[in-house]
């Protein structure tokens, strides 16, 4: 019987991933702002419930959905985590300068790595109660492919290995 083992070598810290989570925040809080759809209080709850999925590893990657009034997907950007971002240049929130969109939406979709979805309702609940999560964030029926929209390279936030990398699409 030959067995096999391993290590694995993280080069950040949960400082790193608050840097980056930052950023994020950052990007929606202007783009809360110039849309008018979520205020302060709701960008930085959902700010913070992000943060602790990325801290405890269950974040993959964030997608924002601008809909007008009547319903369609107007703007987007993803958010795609990585844990291999040594050696990334971290670029300064930016480009945010989405429509005021009076009767739209902006969605901000979570995606969460199968970790999460493989707990029980319970044991989501009790990271959920754990931590004062704001958000319930369960399955959604979203079309997340923005196939509608044109996709351009967006910012690269980063901080030692944790970073996210930025589409934007319009």
């Amino acid at each position: 019987m030959m067995s096999l083992t391993g290590t694995e070598t993280r080069t950040f810290t949960v400082a790193d991933i608050r840097k980056v989570v930052a950023n994020f925040g950052a990007d929606l809080a202007m783009k809360a702002q110039a849309t008018g759809l979520r205020t302060h209080d709701q960008v930085m709850e959902t700010v913070y419930d992000l943060r602790i999925f990325a801290e405890l590893g269950y974040l993959e990657g964030i997608t924002l959905i601008l809909k007008d009034a009547a319903g369609n997907q107007i703007r987007g950007t993803k958010y795609f985590v990585s844990t291999n971002a040594v050696g990334w240049e971290s670029d300064r929130p930016g480009n945010n300068l989405w429509p005021r969109t009076p009767g739209g939406s902006l969605k901000v979709i979570a995606t969460l790595s199968s970790d999460w979805w493989a707990k029980t309702d319970t044991q989501k609940q009790s990271v959920i109660d754990k931590y004062g999560l704001h958000g319930s964030w369960g399955v959604t029926s979203e079309d997340t492919t923005l196939s509608g929209l044109v996709a351009s390279q967006g910012q690269r936030y980063a901080s030692n290995g944790w970073g996210m990398n930025r589409m934007n699409y319009g």
